[in-house]
Parts: structure tokens; sequence; C-alpha cells
């Protein structure tokens, strides 16, 4: 038996009719290139079966919770776990093209998963036969998993832990154990007694004022050090403008990506080595936000803010469960025309929006979740939610940037190579707008997910996002173009 950490239950606690807090991965594969030229769904469950087994034990673990939110909720061993229920085959409605595979994405993504079971689906989709650029014949796999399991790095532990690095299953991935250091995750706890719970909850109750009481003493002298940076203009407090994105969430979903090619993306880092990938990424979803507003009338003199989770574990961190981040907000300067001059003022932002986290401490959403009394929370936020009171305040970011770290290997799954994926992150009350930023082999993949009330249009973002890119690499061309010219003028 496992608690949930203060994070962790966060997103139980936020999850309310329309808003799911899981995360979702859709891949797709080509059996063809498989040494038996198929794949059977088969192959797939004891792959499943298999890895759950050896290396990923929480897949097997249900929620047990506290009466009355007294405690955090806890992990337990489900004893009638069965894999079936949790892998699935079904065919893509016909014809089998992209935009039927994401609508079947974002109704998929937009169900809530069932807490009496272990709080994980994967589904096995035939019938991909008439997609650009994807052969015939070819598969998809959408895994969900809920965010109080594991963050997107965890997951993508746990989607490579799935794969090979041949097609032979010669050469595997790297395997990761997702169980946490003293194998609590192994042992199998059917008998959960009540009174022992509450007990332990009266208990964790007591260290849990103490440490709010530290906290809040801890959190005057972090304010008075904020407010001095602010004034030494180190730090600055952003406006977050409200847009469409912005409001009461629906329980519609809407998906989809584009692919970019790590090539061009390597061609813009070298001419700003300063730069990561990251910042070329929202630069690309700042331009595409500005063009996408810009068409509907609704462009906010001030910048659009995107609030982006920051993974805090160490570098040599192998072993992970649940959650462990920390979030900041940064400007995208969607007031910026220019789309050169809006990278290179991104980028400032982003290293700003770095520095503030840093200042108010790499663990203080893990330490503020742990340290607030649950039943509290669990109230806040569906209160603040149903009551309409976050629609009277400006939001506190227009739409949420996650960087999922991919392979820079080719991988293959029952010896099909994984040609191509993309991420779904749930929808927080009032924002309504995901983005997904992934870098994987070949390729840098930037998918969103929206409220379908608030996004009508994915096929037109999705050109907005392109458009954006281009109009980076067309500016960069220009401009090195025009160097020797403008030396020359200066001579």
């Amino acid at each position: 038996m496992e608690q949930l950490s203060g994070l962790d239950a966060l997103f139980l606690h936020a999850e309310m009719h329309g808003m799911p807090m899981h995360l979702s991965l859709l891949s797709i594969y080509n059996p063809l290139l498989a040494p038996d030229k198929k794949v059977e769904f088969r192959q797939i469950l004891d792959l499943f079966e298999k890895n759950i087994q050896l290396s990923v034990p929480l897949l097997r673990h249900k929620l047990v919770e506290v009466p009355f939110n007294l405690d955090q909720p806890y992990w337990i061993e489900d004893p009638n776990f069965d894999l079936v229920y949790h892998v699935r085959h079904i065919a893509l409605p016909k014809p089998g093209n992209w935009q039927k595979l994401c609508s079947l994405a974002a109704n998929l993504h937009a169900q809530p998963l069932n807490r009496g079971r272990p709080l994980w689906e994967a589904y096995v989709i035939d019938g991909l036969d008439h997609i650009e650029n994807i052969p015939a014949g070819c598969f998809a796999i959408l895994l969900k998993v809920h965010h109080s399991m594991m963050d997107g790095r965890t997951g993508m532990a746990v989607f490579n832990n799935l794969h090979t690095l041949a097609s032979g299953d010669v050469y595997q991935v790297k395997k990761t154990n997702i169980t946490n250091d003293d194998g609590r995750f192994f042992s199998h706890e059917s008998d959960i007694r009540m009174p022992s719970l509450l007990v332990k909850a009266a208990v964790n109750n007591i260290y849990r004022a103490g440490r709010l009481i530290r906290m809040m003493g801890h959190a005057v002298g972090l304010y008075g050090e904020v407010r001095q940076a602010m004034k030494d203009h180190e730090l600055k407090q952003l406006q977050k403008p409200k847009t469409r994105f912005n409001g009461q969430i629906s329980p519609r979903r809407v998906v989809d990506r584009i692919c970019l090619s790590l090539e061009k993306i390597n061609l813009l880092k070298s001419s700003f080595p300063d730069h990561t990938v990251n910042d070329i990424a929202l630069a690309i979803i700042s331009g595409a936000l500005r063009r996408y507003l810009i068409s509907k009338n609704e462009l906010p003199e001030d910048s659009l803010v995107a609030a982006v989770p920051i993974n805090v574990r160490n570098a040599d961190h192998e072993i992970y469960t649940g959650n462990s981040l920390n979030i900041t907000n940064i400007s995208l300067r969607t007031d910026v025309a220019k789309p050169l001059d809006r990278l290179r003022r991104v980028h400032k932002e982003a290293l700003a929006g770095k520095a503030y986290a840093r200042t108010l401490g790499n663990n203080i959403v893990n330490e503020t979740m742990d340290n607030l009394f649950v039943g509290m929370v669990a109230w806040g936020v569906k209160a603040a939610v149903q009551s309409g009171v976050l629609d009277k305040f400006p939001p506190a970011n227009n739409t949420i940037v996650t960087n999922i770290p991919g392979s820079t290997d080719q991988l293959f799954l029952c010896g099909a190579p994984l040609i191509d994926s993309f991420g779904m992150g749930p929808l927080v009350p009032n924002t309504g707008l995901f983005h997904a930023i992934s870098s994987s082999y070949g390729h840098v993949t930037i998918s969103f997910t929206a409220d379908r009330q608030k996004m009508d249009d994915p096929d037109f973002y999705v050109c907005c996002l392109q458009e954006s890119f281009d109009e980076l690499v067309d500016a960069l061309k220009h401009e090195t173009e025009n160097q020797p010219t403008k030396r020359k003028a200066v001579h």
C-alpha cells in the first residue's frame, strides 16, 4: 500500500464532469515492416502483461480513498486485475483517414477513467487505411494514464518499456523499473481496514498542521524576496489577458498535431545557439496563436501567457513514480509581429520564467500540496469551478505547454516500427487549450488538445502552427541572405 502525494492527489480532486485528468499518447506502427509482416492483438496483450509484471507494477494498483477526504488516497494492488479490460481492440470508422483518427482519439481522451479499477487504458486501433504518408494496414495504440499515477516523464518511461531498438527484439530500450526505491508497489495488501486508515489520517493531519505553520512562516520571507526582485526588475508580474480559450470547459475535445523536420529545427537552433528546442517550439506556438486570434479579430494587446511545467527530478533519478514538478508562467510575446524578434523575446521570457521558479523553490508545488489539508483542497477546487467564481477573475494562464522527452532512436513494438506519435493532456479549470512538445527520432511534434466549443476549427489551427514554423524558417533565411549586404553598407 502506498499513499499518494499531495500533488498526485490534486489531479484526483481537480477531476470533475467534463474535465478528466489523464494523459494520453497516440502512437502509429507499421506492421508490414515487422519480421512476420504482421502484429497480432495477442502479441500486444502479452507485451503489456510482461511489462506490467516486470517493470510497471503500479499499473496493477487501484485507488482506496479515505472517507470524507480526511487524508490522501492510497494505491493498493487490485486483486481482480484483468488485463483484457484495460487493453481493448477497436477499429477506426470508415473512411479510415486522419480526421477520423483524430476524432476517435479526441472522443476516447474525453472519457474519464473508471476509479474502481487501475487508472489506465490502452486501445489498439485498426483500419488506418486512408491516411496521407501512413501506409495502409498500419495500426495505432492510444494509451491513457491518469495524471495522479505519473507525469509526462514517467509516462514516457512506461512507453519506452514497451519498445525495443530493433525489429527482431535484439537490442532492448533501457528498461526502467517504475516502482519505489523500497519496492512497495510489489506488495499485495487486499485487507484494508477503514479504522486503520482513519487513525493514520488523524496522525498525518497533526503533522500536516505543524508543517503548514512552518511553511507559512517561510512564505513571509519568500514574499519579501519576490517583491525585492520585482523592484530590481529581475522578475516581473505577467498580465494575463482573457481569450476564447479561457472560461468554462465543456466535455468535448479536439486534438491534432504537426510534425516538424528535426533538421530544420536544428538549423534554427544553430543560428540561435543559446536557444533551446523548447524556446523554438514556444515561438511556433506563439506565432500560431497570434495568427489564429487575428483571424477571429480577438488578438489582445497584452501577450498571451503559457503555464509551463518544469521537471524537478535529479538527472540521475531513474525510478519514477507519481508527479514531481514545478510550474512557471512564460509570456509568449504574441504582441510581437516579427517572427525572429518574437523568438528572441520568448527565449528571454523563458529564462525569466525559470528564474522566477528558482526564486520560489523547485519543490514549492510539491511541498504546498503535501502540507494543505486534503478536504480543504478537494472542496476548494470544486467550489471554485462549480460556482463560476473563476470566470470573475483574470485567468492564471491562456494555455498549458509541456515538453515530453521522446527517444532519439527508432523504436519498435512487437517488431513493428513506430512511425508517428503525439500526446494529449488534460484541460484544467478556466484553461481550454493544452500543447505538448515532443522531440523524437527525426522530428519534433507539436500537438494540441482543446475544448471543441473554444476551437471548432482544429484544421485551421494546424495550418496556423505550420505557417508559424514556415514563417520562422523563411525569416531566418532572409536575414542570413541580407547579412553580407548590411555589413558592406556599414563599411
